[in-house]
């Protein structure tokens, strides 16, 4: 029987074709031109997904591995740099001496501010609004029952609002809030449009994929949308082509480990050493090798992302944001992905009198889980403890992980809902069911070994 292709890898023809008459993305390709970006070798708009919901972008011609297929001016970012370089409003934020995420911030809530009148009014009007949990209301954030989840969630609110607080002052008191604020000018109109600039910028912001200094916002890159297992490298090359620098992937995994997340918007160091010893995981952890190797483009350089498969017309163009969590893309971003493999929660345990932390990925082993469990019951007196005893021990601890993270019981019955009238309680039931499918897979597979080991001595 031959398989299905995948709605997220090749393109929707029929929902691209609803989409091209939208004269939004007109214009938007007719001002990418008018930057001098390459668009020879792709399609945009091109939809993705069982019913072409996903907005993203394909290729219009076959693709070679190894092959560039997008080429972007590198002049054409905004980051802190280009901002305080620029005049107008530019020189106002530059007076302001605020550091660089305020920067973009308060730079794109004036673009929102000057609407039709922006120079960015083509490529924000294409960008669909992400929808964070952190502006859900409390009862549909307590809805999705992930304990880490709900605290992160937390602290990016009042952190974003502690912070838009902090600079309605300092633009109030520099008596500059009309270049930001629409409307009435009070604090409450202030924050509303700092949260809805602060969302645009955090969820399109770019720095290690490319390797740079400042965080940037590139046009077109941003509407590349994640393809689990299918990847770009991420190059900046000089006007002969020459690669200057270059990446595989957005984002290292170090940024997401579970009990040291990062969130978007509060300042995040990856975990230090001492803590990377500590952790005992099957799946290598990346980490920062050297932070001197970021860097400010140079004039006359470009953006590109090349091709590590060989593409179809129409494939969407492979990128990967980093082997990142479902709650971290949950919390940050507003989405997560089905069976994604780099998923994965932690198990503290105490091994010889060290705290040890336990990462358990989706669709991987547990030879090295299991090898701690057998040690912890060897500590405690178990000499010849037999391989169930250990894999049943390794399903007791997955189990009580999953009472601590979600608040209840693994074992309880979830109550089956067929259809949400809200969309955000409905995203928040999907996510934690994918929370809870995770864990389970670790004790059905654990399951299996009892079972076998128990049929091989009845025999």
């Amino acid at each position: 029987m031959q398989s299905q292709p995948d709605p997220f890898q090749f393109v929707n023809k029929v929902a691209t074709q609803e989409l091209k008459k939208n004269p939004k993305y007109t214009r938007f390709q007719d001002w990418c031109i008018e930057q001098g970006i390459n668009m020879e070798r792709i399609d945009y708009p091109c939809a993705y997904g069982p019913s072409g919901f996903l907005v993203g972008v394909g290729t219009s011609q076959q693709i070679k591995k190894g092959e560039w297929t997008l080429r972007i001016p590198c002049r054409s970012r905004i980051d802190y740099e280009t901002i305080r370089n620029s005049q107008g409003v530019g020189q106002i934020i530059k007076s302001l001496d605020v550091n660089q995420d305020f920067t973009l911030v308060l730079y794109y809530m004036h673009q929102l501010l000057l609407g039709t009148e922006s120079h960015l009014y083509n490529p924000l009007s294409v960008s669909a609004p992400a929808d964070l949990p952190f502006q859900w209301t409390d009862e549909q954030i307590d809805f999705i029952q992930d304990i880490p989840a709900i605290t992160q969630i937390r602290q990016m609110r009042a952190q974003t609002l502690k912070e838009a607080d902090e600079i309605f002052i300092k633009v109030l008191e520099n008596g500059c809030l009309e270049y930001f604020c629409s409307g009435e000018k009070i604090k409450e109109n202030f924050v509303k449009q700092y949260i809805e600039a602060w969302v645009i910028y955090q969820t399109r912001l770019i720095s290690f994929g490319f390797n740079l200094k400042y965080q940037s916002m590139i046009p077109m890159i941003e509407q590349v949308n994640h393809t689990p297992g299918r990847s770009s490298v991420w190059q900046v090359v000089d006007s002969e082509g020459q690669v200057l620098t270059e990446n595989s992937i957005g984002n290292l995994n170090c940024y997401c480990i579970p009990g040291f997340e990062a969130i978007n918007g509060q300042d995040f160091s990856p975990p230090s050493e001492e803590v990377l010893q500590a952790i005992i995981s099957e799946v290598p952890i990346d980490v920062v090798q050297d932070t001197t190797s970021y860097f400010v483009p140079p004039e006359g350089s470009f953006f590109q992302l090349v091709s590590s498969h060989d593409l179809e017309v129409g494939e969407s163009i492979p990128c990967s944001y980093g082997d990142m969590t479902n709650r971290y893309h949950f919390v940050n971003y507003g989405f997560f992905l089905s069976n994604n493999e780099s998923d994965c929660f932690t198990i503290k345990l105490k091994i010889s009198g060290i705290e040890k932390l336990i990462l358990l990925h989706s669709n991987n082993n547990n030879d090295k889980f299991l090898a701690a469990c057998k040690k912890i019951l060897n500590e405690a007196g178990l000499i010849a403890c037999t391989y169930s005893l250990v894999c049943q021990f390794a399903i007791d601890l997955i189990k009580q992980q999953y009472l601590i993270d979600q608040g209840k019981s693994i074992d309880d019955v979830e109550q089956q809902i067929e259809e949400y009238k809200c969309n955000r309680k409905r995203l928040a039931y999907e996510f934690k069911n994918e929370q809870r499918k995770m864990y389970s897979q670790h004790i059905a597979d654990l399951q299996k070994v009892i079972d076998t080991q128990n049929k091989t001595l009845t025999k």
